[in-house]
Formats: structure tokens, sequence, C-alpha cells
């Protein structure tokens, strides 16, 4: 077999003179061979979908290369048109260009499509036959870790693939693939090996909003139920090529007679692990992108917010305008300093949408300016809760005009319809039989803009701090006909960020302080916001990668404590919502919960630097747990801790949760150095000064702050 060779100092990659595979894949720094079985090698994939065959995939590896240039670092590999397979033949013409960049891999494609059909998949930078990292059993401990959603989807996945059997019908073997935007937050992933201390990172990396996936498949196949994983013993695949398959995919929609050009996929072997991984994609992403800089808006420094929704969309009314001084008065009274409006608007919470004005059933503008200026007499703050996208299909408007701007799939069906928002009768609580039908609509429409925007700068107006906007939906396509100077895969990404864009300018022109929390985990919109929804929990990828920052956990019910307890942990805001956000804060049964909280309140105020917008660095549970935990102590095993380091100093504090129903007795609690003075921050207790290593009697279901006094050195 004859071979292209591509070597640096970093790497050393063999590719098929044939027809471009990757057949190795060196790290010369680490001393590994990534491809295991090079049999599994691949090239690329198209997707070409025809009147009577949408699976019409055209495989590269049934390709001839026709050429392959070298550059400057790298290599330019052709395929010239016509491409085949066993529908005939194709004019498509493939480039894919590999550079060695320093301590870099990056991969390119291009697709040029002179067919009359669609290109509507292009699969590249294919590794294929990967067994881990090392040799024979050592390999199998190689795990993979990436973003999925705002927390970490991490696996060890040359032991145990994992269960795909909802995913992968239709595929021989196994599979995997997460999308970006959408359940990856960011697009790059991690795969790195504990022991050996060695990691791959890749990532997608451009500037255009456009739908992409990594894709992992497991060929030959798999087995399921086995104590030691899933992947097939050498036995009992015998001379069948057995690894897995890494991959980078488009879904670009390029129309007959254009060019498609991928984002760049870099590769890069490094030092440690997924962290080291996650501070790479940091840098390049903070090279690109302005992001909101630490604690700047006024809903990020407030680590706890009441949440009420006025009316349920069953037309449950709970509050009214004229209520809403008792309401802040109640709140401030309890430690809370930031109100959250829900259910205020035509049709309450979840309905009407997008009717953004005052239900004439709860009060007037008037009534409703009134209230917000009676929060602001107490020193508070107010916002609203609003959406971008969700649009009510029972009401005229959208009968009548709004349907227009829905986001419709590719065969003009719109993409998504929900019922589950209904609140306030059982019937509509079970969901699927009354709950008020909800659609989609897409910013990137003019109209859909200026609706918004016109309503929420009202909102301004009346004296509104900022919104929340919630149900950031990321439903990656949108093919609707109206939107013509754009593609299907970034239709709907781009109009989000016009939208956000365009709202900041309108707002921030009337209060130059107006903010934004929202529901979602999207990078690309850290610009504009640093509180999110919902809680990032302890496996949080994104919160390793931006420390500052935070999330929001829903505290509903009457004893919450322990809610409360591993929130603080995690470093997230209260969402107080008494009685699943239908009551304020004078409600009966959430008194004792609500002391506690104005305890916690007050003291991460006094730690705010540290204990909500410092970084992790080490905790007992999830992702962030150390190898060597930076803490230790002698007594009860179920105490939980998280260590939290102030970004800008150095500082460190240790937050100590007991999640068990009796006190617990904790002696010799200290950091890795092992003395040192500290202070300890008790609800309901003084401040105590006292020096590690450090005995502690922590209540019931309670959090203790233990605050070092000098910086890391």
């Amino acid at each position: 077999m004859q071979t292209l060779c591509l070597e640096n100092d970093c790497y050393r990659l063999e590719l098929d003179a044939a027809n471009g595979s990757v057949l190795q894949f060196r790290d010369k720094i680490g001393d590994l061979d990534l491809i295991t079985e090079p049999r599994l090698a691949d090239n690329f994939r198209l997707l070409l979908p025809l009147p009577d065959m949408r699976a019409n995939y055209i495989l590269g590896m049934e390709q001839q290369l026709t050429a392959a240039d070298k550059t400057a670092s790298g290599m330019k590999l052709h395929w010239a048109g016509p491409l085949r397979n066993e529908r005939g033949e194709f004019d498509l013409d493939v480039t894919i260009g590999i550079e060695l960049a320093g301590e870099e891999i990056q991969f390119r494609c291009e697709v040029r499509n002179g067919t009359p059909h669609q290109l509507s998949e292009v699969w590249y930078a294919m590794i294929g036959g990967m067994r881990g990292f090392g040799r024979g059993e050592e390999a199998k401990d190689t795990e993979v870790l990436l973003p999925r959603d705002t927390k970490a989807w991490r696996q060890p996945i040359f032991r145990d693939f994992g269960n795909t059997r909802g995913q992968m019908l239709g595929m021989l073997g196994g599979e995997h693939s997460f999308g970006y935007p959408g359940f990856m937050c960011m697009p790059w992933m991690s795969m790195f090996h504990p022991k050996l201390k060695r990691a791959l990172y890749t990532a997608a990396l451009e500037e255009t909003p456009r739908v992409k996936a990594i894709r992992f498949a497991l060929e030959p196949g798999l087995a399921e139920k086995r104590a030691d994983g899933n992947w097939p013993r050498p036995d009992e695949v015998g001379d069948l090529p057995l690894g897995l398959t890494m991959n980078w995919v488009h879904f670009p929609f390029t129309k007959p007679g254009e060019m498609f050009t991928s984002a760049p996929v870099v590769m890069r072997c490094h030092d440690g692990g997924w962290r080291e991984s996650a501070e790479l994609y940091r840098k390049w992403f903070t090279s690109k992108y302005p992001v909101i800089k630490p604690a700047s808006t006024w809903i990020r420094r407030e680590t706890a917010f009441l949440h009420t929704m006025f009316m349920l969309p069953e037309d449950n009314i709970n509050l009214r305008f004229t209520d809403m001084p008792r309401w802040a008065k109640d709140a401030k009274q309890r430690g809370v300093n930031h109100l959250m409006i829900a259910g205020w608007q035509i049709g309450g919470h979840d309905r009407g949408y997008p009717y953004y004005e005052p239900d004439p059933r709860l009060g007037t503008w008037d009534e409703l300016k009134a209230g917000i200026r009676a929060a602001h007499d107490l020193g508070m703050r107010a916002s609203f809760f609003v959406n971008c996208q969700p649009v009510d299909m029972t009401t005229e408007w959208y009968k009548n005009e709004l349907h227009k701007y829905r986001l419709l799939d590719p065969y003009g069906v719109q993409f998504f319809v929900t019922n589950y928002w209904g609140m306030g009768t059982l019937s509509a609580r079970t969901r699927f039989i009354t709950a008020t039908p909800n659609s989609e609509m897409n910013p990137a429409h003019p109209e859909v803009r200026s609706l918004l925007i016109r309503q929420f700068r009202r909102l301004v107006e009346i004296g509104a701090d900022g919104l929340h906007i919630d149900k950031f939906f990321m439903t990656p396509f949108d093919f609707n006909p109206l939107l013509k100077n754009t593609s299907p895969d970034r239709a709907h990404h781009e109009g989000i960020l016009k939208f956000v864009g365009e709202l900041f300018a309108a707002c921030r022109a009337l209060n130059p302080e107006f903010c934004i929390s929202y529901e979602g985990g999207w990078d690309r919109l850290f610009q504009y916001a640093d509180t999110l929804w919902w809680g990032g929990g302890e496996d949080s990828t994104l919160k390793e990668v931006f420390p500052q920052m935070a999330f929001a956990s829903g505290i509903e019910q009457p004893w919450d404590f322990n809610k409360v307890n591993r929130a603080v942990l995690q470093g997230e805001h209260l969402l107080i919502g008494p009685g699943n956000y239908n009551r304020g804060m004078d409600y009966p049964p959430m008194q004792k919960l609500f002391a506690y909280i104005a305890e916690i309140t007050r003291i991460r105020r006094e730690l705010f630097d540290t204990v909500s917008l410092g970084g992790k660095l080490d905790a007992s549970d999830g992702i962030f747990q150390g190898a060597v935990p930076l803490v230790t102590f002698h007594g009860d095993k179920d105490a939980k801790w998280t260590v939290f380091r102030d970004a800008n100093n150095g500082k460190r504090a240790i937050v100590v949760a007991n999640l068990t129903g009796k006190p617990i007795e904790l002696a010799n609690l200290k950091l890795e150095e092992g003395s040192g003075p500290c202070f300890v921050y008790q609800p309901f207790a003084p401040l105590r000064e006292a020096r590690f290593p450090l005995s502690l009697t922590i209540p019931a279901e309670t959090v203790v702050f233990v605050a070092a006094e000098n910086p890391e050195p």
C-alpha cells in the first residue's frame, strides 16, 4: 500500500495514497498511536438526497483520490467529480485540507455541488479505528467528555460505549451524535486518559452559527448488560476490524451550483485531561467573542431572587399588580432584593404569547408601573419573565399573521408544538389534554424582532430593570421560504443573535444597567448574560470553562433545605418559587426555609467573589472531584464539600454541607497545606475566627463556609 506522510515535531499522519483516509495518527510527544485498527480508516461521507432515495450516501472510501498537493505545512486532498455510488454518478468535487499547525492539526472540507440536488450532510475529519490511549487493558481507561446541555457527557467509551439503542436504529453498530448549537452548549470534546495524563482535544471552530455535530461509532457492534462494559471481547470479534470512529458533520443543505465550506476542525494532543482541553476552548472563544465582564450585571450579583406567577395559563389569579408593594416588602424582609414578575401578560404564564401586555384582570399599565416603583423604593430590582420564540397557536394574531414566521421543517411542517405548560387545572397538568398549544417563531424575521422589542422596551420604560428570556429553543433548522439571505442550518441561530443584539441596543438606551438572564447554555450569548437557568449541577462543564457563569436552581417546596445546600455547593443562584411559583415569601409553610435562605444569602454576599463568582477547584462529587482531594477531614463521610477560588486574588473558601438528617462532627478539616488562619461562617451563628486544621459541628441539612484568610501561594 502506498502512503502519504505528514509530519512535524508533534505528529505523524499517514494517509492511504489511493483514497486519502488517515491510517496512522501518532502523538509523538505522548508516544501514543491513536489509531489501532487502520482497516476502519475513513475520509469523508456526503448525503445527497434524491427524490426516490433520501438516504443517498456517497462514501469517500469508494472514491479515487485524484490529487494530493503539498502545502507549506500540510496537504490538500482532491476528489474530482463525478463521484459515484450504486445509484450513479454525481457532479460533486471534494477537497479536504490537513495542516500541521504547530501543536494543532487542522481539517477543512470544501464540496462543490454541481448536481440538481441539495447537499444535506458532510462528514469529515474522520478518525477511524481507535481503541483508546496506550496498549491492552490500559487503553480501555480512556474517557470522553463533552459539554452536553450545560452539564457533561462523560463516558469510559473504550470500555463502555454507552446505551445507544434508541439512536442507533438504522445503524449496524453503536452510534452517538451531539449537535451544536443544541444539546452541546460548546462545540468541543476531550478524549483523555486519567492515568497517562494525556488528552486529545477536538473542536469545530467558526464564527458562523451553523449547525454541526460530533459523531462516535463503534464497529462492528457491541454487547449490553455486561459487568465490565459493552465492547465485544477479542475472542468474539475474531478477525473482524474493531474500533471507534470519530468525525464531525455539517448539515448545510447546499443548493445546486453552490460551494460548501466547512468549519475548521482542530485536533490537539496535550498533557493533562479534560480541564486542559476546556481551557483551550476558552482561549479560542475569548479571542473571537466578547464575554460579559464577571459580575458586571445586577442580576448576577443577586444570588437569590423571588419568582411568582401572577396568573396561570388557565386563568387562576395568584396576585394582582396592586399586591406588588406587599409582595415586594415580604421578600425584602427576608433578604431578597430581586423580584421576577411572571404570568403578568395577556393569557397568563405560558399562554397568549407574544401578547406581552398586562392582562386587564391583573391591572393596568399604571398599576404595574406603581408596583415596580414600590419595589425600587425598597431598594429592590424588578425583572420580567418573557420569551423569544414561543407563540400561542390559539390566538387570532397567530391565525391571521404570526403563523407566517413559524420554524418549518423541509416539508413545510412546523418543527415544534408543545402542550407541556398547563398548570392551573389537572387536565392541563397532564399535558396532553387541555394545555395551550404553543409553536415556535423565528426572530430572524424582522417583523418578529420588531414586535418583541417594541413590547419589551415598553417594560423598561415603566421601570423594568431587566428581563429573563425563557425557553431559548435551539431548534436546529428553519426552512421557512420567507428567509432569503441565510440557510436552514443558520437561520434560527442568526435570528436569536440579531434579536438579542437589537434588544440590548433598544433597552440600554433607556436604562444603561438593563440586563438579562436566560434559559439555556449557548455560549454565543455569553456576551450578554452570565446567569442561566437551570442548575448546572456537580457535572457542569460549562462552569469549568466559564466559572463566572451562574446557574439558577429552583427552590419551590417548604423543606427544600438540601436543594438549597446542593445549589450552594455548586455556586448556583436560588430561584425562589414558593408553592411551585404560586405564592410570595409570606407563604406560611416555607417560613423556616426562608429564614435559612436569608442567612445563606447574607453569607454569600460577604463571600461573593469567592463562593459565587469564583471557580471550582475541587469537590466531593461530580466531574470536579480531583484525584488527590484538596480537602481532608476525619468524621462523617456523608459530608459533601466544594473548594472555590477567587479569580482575582486566589483566596479560597470551602463550602461543607451536611445533607443528612442529624448533626455531624468533623475533625482535622484542612486544605492541602494543612495549617493557617481561617474564618467560619455558619447560618444563625456569629462569625468565628479559627485555624486549620479545624473541628466543626454541622447541624442537619446545613452548609458551613470556611474562608481561608491568605491567598493561594
